[in-house]
């Protein structure tokens, strides 16, 4: 049974991607929805990597390691966004 969060989410989402499609978002709008769409992605990532298992082990990242990889990351969407060459 779908709660009421879900509910008002899936047409939420759904026009949202009609909104990009279309081109009806701000610049500042879509750079959120961006950061949103990496942030997803990374905890998606993050939860495959921390899965334990033999094979896996060797896939485990420090809290410096991945620190750099979102500052990296984070710098070269800012470079992107603003059309810049990344250096």
């Amino acid at each position: 049974m779908e709660s009421s969060a879900d509910a008002n989410l899936i047409p939420f989402l759904r026009n949202l991607a009609d909104s990009i499609e279309k081109g009806h978002l701000l610049p500042k709008q879509l750079q959120k929805i961006g950061e949103f769409f990496m942030a997803y992605q990374f905890q998606e990532q993050a939860i495959k990597d921390l899965d334990v298992t033999d094979e896996n082990i060797d896939k485990q990242f420090s809290k410096k390691e991945l620190m750099k990889f979102i500052v990296m990351g984070w710098h070269i969407y800012s470079c992107i966004l603003k059309e810049n060459e990344i250096s």
